[in-house]
């Protein structure tokens, strides 16, 4: 028993930390996220003799509703490769249900004080290896502050650049609500952060993650008098002390959040360019999908226009287009019993609030075959499932 204990926290341990190394591959870092197979591909594979020395007692039946959705969508893109082009990016969601099939497993061993101390290890060491590069930045980080525009050339750990890394950080501090002191100083350095690589998702994320730590179980009454006590004093003294006009222009990611939808926010027009071909494109394929991976595909050949994007910036729009209104149904399905599992457990669960936040940010970004995401979905079912269980027992 001790020998898989070990075993398993061992690997949950090392797998997690290389999801986080997004872009590691076995040749070394990635230019290019997309152009080779990553490191935790491979290491995954360790999984499987980890299977010989479990406990005998342990089971894992995945729930219904999560196989419906890998099965459904699987058989979905299938049936449409047919007739669209077959992209690649259906081995991707086959390699997240592994992912989370690893999380769901592996929960039914380890007790979940244990978990969480591996997991924010593992956090720890990639906060401090994004705050220790940017040591190696300085210059491009000095060039950026004096004439700012986008995002800073800054070499991320995380494929999809700045904008992305500052997303998974704030997602990570999550991990930390049941810490109080390291979880304020975390969220402070994602804010930090953010601000750097001008991020206006990453500043939100931030809030979110705290604004959730706030109504959640382990909050205390005496913290939440604190911080209502600080914020209200923070806004009293922006009101009085600070010229916001003057900040915004001298804070570029105040100034982005300010252009929010205006001509001059590449970001959001870039969206618009696609958008716009939407429902085009979804009522040519009669709402029946264009399969996985295809969500892009279905924009240009609609528009007629190439889009340097490899997604649409909303899982949602995404998921529905790509495998059709059953497809659809399906994931939204996962999403409503997750979410009420989350607010069941009032917050208390620190992976409750980190996949709450990714449903929430996933109506900008995500494309639905985030690996981590899927191996933290995987540890909450079954961590709340334990919890159940064991009340069931009681009474």
């Amino acid at each position: 028993m001790r020998l898989s204990v070990n075993c398993f926290g061992v690997f949950l341990f090392s797998f997690f930390l290389l999801l986080n190394l997004q872009t590691l591959s076995l040749t070394g870092w990635m230019v290019v996220e997309e152009s080779s197979v990553k490191l935790y591909h491979f290491f995954s594979l360790l999984f499987l003799p980890c299977l010989f020395l479990k406990p005998k007692d342990t089971t894992a039946r995945v729930p219904l509703f999560i196989f419906e959705y890998f099965v459904g969508i699987t058989l979905i893109s299938l049936l449409l490769f047919l007739v669209y082009p077959f992209n690649r990016l259906l081995i991707n969601h086959l390699f997240v249900f592994y992912a989370f099939f690893i999380g769901y497993y592996i929960a039914g061993i380890l007790p979940q004080e244990q978990i969480f101390n591996l997991l924010q290890k593992a956090a720890l060491i990639v906060f401090i290896v994004i705050v220790g590069k940017l040591f190696f930045h300085i210059p491009e980080i000095k060039r950026f502050l004096k004439a700012p525009d986008g995002h800073p050339d800054i070499y991320t750990i995380y494929g999809g650049g700045t904008n992305l890394e500052a997303t998974w950080i704030g997602l990570n501090t999550a991990l930390f609500i049941n810490r109080k002191k390291l979880f304020y100083t975390l969220l402070a350095v994602t804010l930090v952060i953010s601000v750097i690589y001008a991020s206006r998702v990453g500043v939100v994320i931030a809030f979110l993650v705290a604004g959730f730590k706030f109504v959640s179980a382990n909050t205390s009454r005496k913290e939440r008098r604190t911080i209502i006590f600080m914020a209200m004093l923070a806004v009293i003294s922006f009101f009085i002390f600070i010229d916001l006009e003057n900040l915004a222009s001298k804070i570029y990611t105040l100034k982005r959040f300010a252009e929010f939808g205006d001509s001059s926010d590449k970001g959001m027009a870039g969206r618009f360019a696609m958008w716009q071909y939407y429902g085009t494109a979804l009522w040519k394929s009669k709402f029946l999908g264009y399969g996985a991976g295809n969500g892009i595909y279905a924009v240009e050949t609609v528009s007629g226009t190439d889009y340097p994007e490899d997604n649409l910036h909303n899982l949602y729009m995404q998921v529905l287009i790509e495998f059709g209104v059953l497809g659809f149904i399906l994931y939204m399905i996962v999403v409503y019993n997750i979410s009420i599992k989350a607010l069941k457990s009032r917050l208390s669960n620190p992976l409750a609030i980190l996949i709450l936040v990714y449903f929430i940010a996933s109506l900008i970004q995500f494309r639905g075959t985030d690996a981590m995401i899927w191996l933290f979905i995987g540890l909450f079912l079954k961590i709340e499932s334990n919890k159940e269980r064991i009340l069931v027992h009681v009474q």
